[in-house]
């Protein structure tokens, strides 16, 4: 499906996000200007983290996807996918 498809973009942005938003949340608890360039170890684990983030919102969303692409089992729709799983 496309609209399922369209949901799966949504991975990068969230991703984003995340990354400039605990950019800026840190440079502000370290008493910083927001804009302040980050060390090695820094970025890497800002990346990290809002890797985790943006995987862990999106991740259930690729379950549902291969299963409705899986020609072995038939589903009456994405709810019934979410219910079926659930289970």
């Amino acid at each position: 499906g496309f609209v399922p498809g369209l949901f799966g973009t949504s991975h990068g942005a969230l991703q984003f996000m995340a990354y400039e938003d605990l950019k800026e949340r840190y440079n502000k608890y370290r008493n910083r200007v927001s804009d302040t360039k980050l060390n090695t170890v820094e970025y890497i684990m800002m990346a990290a983290v809002s890797k985790i983030f943006a995987v862990s919102a999106t991740y259930p969303y690729q379950v549902v996807r291969a299963r409705l692409q899986d020609q072995h089992n038939t589903y009456s729709g994405v709810f019934d996918v979410i219910l079926r799983t659930w289970r």
